[in-house]
């Protein structure tokens, strides 16, 4: 038995992504595509030596991250990849194998991902021409068969629905017969056209052999082209499950609603599963109360939210700055802010007597003019007086694109006075999860949001598991460069209802 894994495409519908990367490299739950290939064949038993990557676009990053954990696979380069499809790397694979006679060979095409039990089955099963397929299941953008007398004798994306037999899941098992007439084929087409795609091959093929459907219905597969198959990836091989979780902490403005416009599907979720889950609703922005917090949900759909579930970073400092008794302060931020820390006997300075403090507090300051900025920074000049921002994130994600958050508040006050807040008492610190951790075990809780290095690190410091949401800041680009995968990575909140 060998394999051809035909990956040298430049898979330019995942741009940017692959601007990088070639394709196969993407991942999927934190693994590349081409290694879910690899470890499926694995664990059927074919030996490294058996398979063979046909590469091309940026082949030397395959070798290099392919060769490190599986040192025995054998590489084939098709060097004009930008100028050819995959039925001329699949004559560069058919030239440099050698079948004997009772040899099988498996090709498969390097976008796919395959419950290990599928290739398991293909190997077993008795007929030697063989495509594994979803019968009755129509994709318009998939490879579509249609059989006569129990025999494959089309293969096509353009196989009408009143046609069809199933779905090709693009892998196929040959005989070493079929393979010399499939090379004959590709010879004669690569002379006309060297730019041509292998199901043109193979559907000739069929024609001429009796090759049989397997049918796979039921077990998990995906071909990937784009984004959102990406994505809906994710939520066929995850192994994370919500219904296993008690408590859903919630990143607010990104995640529940862009600025001032609800995400419905979002909305919908948290409504559905009210009595399901115990809810948590985190935001690091502290220019509102928690009660201006409350009434923002209940106007966008979401009822009976108390104070206990709104979690922001002004509480863990209001009991560090008593803690360390900490009394007269300088407040860059918002009325309400300032309002709060009053209620609970934190002096906050005004303009007539802002010298006397002990410390200078940044929040994220809806109402900042440039008379706060030069105070703030004739203290920060001061390397006696202390200073703490409550959050430290750069942008805040608006239905209009991002604006200027905390963290760009941090730097000009950084470039200003060459000092950096002491203490962020916000995400990702875990102190903000604290009550919450109280109550439940790890293993119970979730933290969702659209932030990865807030949301993400506050959930992997605390050791618990992370779901990161599209509909925010970070976009799927973005994940690709992280090392600790994501726990579940989702369009936005309301797709849970899709799992």
């Amino acid at each position: 038995m060998k394999v051809i894994i035909l990956a040298a495409g430049v898979g330019s519908r995942l741009r940017p992504i692959t601007n990088t990367k070639p394709k196969c490299l993407v991942k999927v739950c934190g693994k590349s595509i081409i290694e879910w290939q690899i470890e499926a064949y694995l664990s059927a038993g074919i030996k490294q030596k058996e398979i063979y990557l046909l590469i091309g676009y940026k082949a030397s990053q395959i070798r290099e991250l392919i060769g490190c954990k599986y040192n025995e696979i054998n590489y084939i380069e098709n060097e004009i990849y930008d100028k050819t499809n995959n039925m001329y790397s699949l004559k560069l694979g058919l030239d440099s194998i050698i079948l004997e006679k009772k040899d099988l060979l498996i090709i498969s095409n390097g976008d796919c991902i395959y419950d290990f039990s599928i290739v398991t089955s293909l190997l077993r099963n008795r007929n030697e021409n063989l495509i594994p397929c979803e019968k009755d299941v129509y994709f318009e953008e998939n490879m579509k068969i249609s059989i006569r007398d129990n025999y494959i004798e089309d293969i096509s994306k353009k196989i009408l629905e009143t046609d069809f037999y199933g779905t090709s899941i693009d892998i196929y098992k040959l005989s070493s017969d079929s393979v010399l007439k499939l090379k004959k084929i590709i010879e004669n087409i690569i002379a006309q056209d060297k730019n041509s795609w292998t199901e043109v091959a193979l559907d000739i093929l069929f024609k001429n052999i009796q090759a049989v459907p397997m049918i796979i219905n039921g077990k998990k597969w995906m071909e990937i082209d784009n984004i959102d198959d990406l994505v809906t990836a994710e939520t066929i091989f995850t192994k994370f499950s919500i219904n296993q979780k008690k408590a859903i902490v919630l990143d607010l403005d990104g995640t529940v609603y862009l600025g001032n416009t609800p995400i419905p599907s979002a909305i919908e979720f948290i409504n559905n599963n009210a009595t399901k889950y115990s809810f948590f609703f985190m935001t690091n922005n502290t220019s509102k109360s928690k009660n201006k917090y409350i009434q923002k949900l209940k106007e966008f759909g979401v009822h009976k939210v108390t104070e206990h579930q709104i979690i922001t970073p002004v509480l863990p400092m209001i009991n560090y700055l008593n803690q360390n008794d900490i009394r007269n302060i300088y407040v860059i931020g918002t009325e309400s802010l300032k309002e709060e820390l009053r209620m609970n006997r934190l002096n906050c300075l005004d303009e007539k007597n802002y010298e006397q403090a002990d410390a200078v507090i940044l929040g994220y300051d809806t109402e900042l003019n440039y008379e706060k900025i030069k105070r703030g920074s004739r203290l920060l000049h001061n390397k006696s007086i202390r200073y703490f921002a409550t959050h430290q994130d750069m942008v805040c994600p608006t239905e209009f694109g991002d604006i200027p958050d905390i963290g760009s508040f941090v730097k000009m006050f950084e470039i200003a006075t060459n000092r950096k807040p002491e203490l962020f008492f916000g995400k990702p610190n875990t102190i903000l999860l604290e009550k919450v951790l109280n109550k439940y075990s790890k293993n119970d809780i979730v933290v969702v949001g659209d932030r990865l290095y807030t949301d993400k690190i506050l959930a992997d410091n605390s050791e618990i598991d992370f779901i990161c949401v599209l509909s925010g800041e970070t976009n799927r680009e973005d994940i690709e460069k992280i090392e600790k995968w994501p726990s579940l990575i989702i369009k936005e909140l309301g797709d849970f209802k899709e799992i």
